[in-house]
């Protein structure tokens, strides 16, 4: 990753952080994200 790369970090893998983590990815094919959840599983509906 060089300095200028956009990296957005997500707190949540819920329902609201993976929303979020899709409208980030459409807008902006190339950041790059990081998704922090405390418990084993993500929301992937």
């Amino acid at each position: 990753m060089n300095s200028s790369q956009k990296h957005i970090i997500i707190i949540g893998g819920n329902a609201a952080g993976m929303s979020a983590a899709s409208k980030i990815r459409r807008n902006d094919p190339k950041v790059k994200i990081t998704v922090f959840e405390k418990s084993n599983y993500v929301s992937y509906a």
